[in-house]
């Protein structure tokens, strides 16, 4: 009990503290069409694993299971440049666009297909943060998005 009303509390703090983000990156963003879009000029899959300065063991816990699935499960693809896995700071100035574009409300992975350049569509995958606590249920949740983004691409 205690155990889940403190993953609760973080969940919460977590929400605040990229809300108190959003407002700030509001007050001073540029709104340019080469901000809005991460910079690529192929057709492949990117998840973004989007996250604050401060970090917290379960956002370290998501970002390390996902990385290690998507290495071990799709290397091949990385090889081939059609899969990219990257971090994202939200808190530096020229990335805190990801926090409206991708209606971001916790630190969180998104998967984007671009096709010739362009984002195509993304997802961002909530359940990570439900998942979290069953290593082999989080990472066949990630494999199977990333799987289903993969055969979409042309």
């Amino acid at each position: 009990m205690f155990r889940k009303f403190s993953s609760m509390v973080l969940f919460f703090l977590a929400v605040a503290a990229l809300f108190a983000i959003f407002v700030h990156a509001e007050k001073g963003r540029a709104d340019s069409p080469a901000a809005s879009q991460p910079q690529t000029t192929d057709t492949k899959v990117v998840a973004y694993y989007f996250h604050v300065t401060a970090r917290c063991t379960t956002c370290r816990t998501i970002d390390s299971y996902s990385r290690d699935v998507i290495e071990r499960k799709f290397g091949a693809d990385i090889a081939g440049n059609r899969l990219q896995y990257k971090l994202v700071n939200v808190q530096l100035p020229e990335n805190r666009h990801f926090v409206k574009d991708y209606q971001l409300f916790t630190k969180s992975l998104v998967l984007v297909r671009f096709e010739n350049g362009r984002e195509a569509e993304h997802k961002v995958l909530n359940e990570t943060w439900e998942l979290v606590g069953d290593k082999s249920a989080m990472q066949g949740y990630v494999e199977r998005e990333v799987r289903d983004y993969l055969k979409r691409l042309s």
